[in-house]
Order: structure tokens, then C-alpha cells, then sequence
């Protein structure tokens, strides 16, 4: 279940009965589109999970590939933009390229758009 008001006051009832307040505030509006904030766990066994940490205020994406060379944000960029069904091409690491705390820039969705698609993929924290 999913209740969007602009962008704020966003409640987002995830599976298995888990509810996600505040997930709004990982999703900034942004200049021809948002800006998401999220940490990335590189090395990850089960790549591709989900999560929203509400201590960080980000969004936990993990992803298998290693932090070398740039392959995990590559990895990061492909499992975000599978994610939002949007081209690769559409995501940008604005802030954050050589650290797990990345600022990515989404062109072309505004906030409500991207917490409407995210938000049936994010797990419990």
C-alpha cells in the first residue's frame, strides 16, 4: 500500500506487514528530476537488496561486485536503474564515487514517481 501526498508525509507499507515512514527523506527533488541517497555494500552475497536505514536517512543497495576500479558503483548504477525501469544512462553518481555514501542524480522522474517505484522492493532494515 503506497500513500503519496507530493512528497511529504509519504507512508509506504512494504511486504510481510513492515511499514517504511520517512523514506521520503532518501529522495530529494533535484534539478530535471531527484537525487537519491544511498549507501552501497559492495561485495554483497544476495546483490540487489533494498533496504532504508532511518538512523542514515539513505537507502541500503548491495551489490556484488567489488569496490575496485569503479565496479561497484557500475553495479550500483545497473541494479538502480533495473530498479526504476529507467536506462542507465538516466543515473548519475553525483557525490560519493570513491566512498559507500553516494548522492545519485535521476533524470527525467520527480520524487514521487521514483518512492512509488522503489518502494515495493525496499526490505526491512
Amino acid at each position: 500500500m503506497l500513500f503519496v501526498k507530493g512528497c511529504k508525509g509519504v507512508r509506504v507499507q512494504g511486504g510481510k506487514g513492515r511499514t517504511h515512514d520517512g523514506l521520503e527523506a532518501a529522495i530529494l527533488p533535484g534539478k530535471g528530476g531527484c537525487v537519491l541517497l544511498i549507501e552501497v555494500q559492495p561485495g554483497s552475497s544476495r546483490p540487489g537488496k533494498l533496504s532504508y536505514d532511518p538512523w542514515r536517512k539513505r537507502m541500503r543497495l548491495t551489490v556484488a561486485e567489488d569496490a575496485r576500479k569503479g565496479q561497484a558503483n557500475a553495479g550500483a548504477l545497473a541494479a538502480l536503474s533495473s530498479l526504476l525501469g529507467i536506462p542507465e544512462g538516466s543515473l548519475r553518481i553525483t557525490v560519493g564515487a570513491t566512498d559507500r555514501r553516494k548522492t545519485v542524480a535521476v533524470s527525467g522522474l520527480v520524487p514521487s514517481e521514483v518512492l512509488e517505484r522503489l518502494a515495493p522492493h525496499v526490505n526491512g532494515a
